[in-house]
């Protein structure tokens, strides 16, 4: 999922987007989501361990 919108993160002072990866225990990549700036990183965080569950049935 890759989110078009572009944003402003107040505390980092950064703009553009933000990218969230997770990974397993050999680095291998699971899911990459891409959001605007302004999404918070525990939000970030919470809609990429959301998906984890069905992702690690299918392995």
């Amino acid at each position: 999922m890759i989110c078009r919108d572009v944003g402003f993160d107040e505390g980092k002072q950064i703009n553009g987007r933000k990218r969230f990866i997770t990974v397993d225990l050999l680095g291998l990549v699971l899911r990459v989501l891409g959001t605007s700036a302004s999404v918070s990183e525990r939000a970030g965080a919470k809609l990429n361990v959301h998906v984890l569950p069905g992702l690690l049935d299918e392995r």
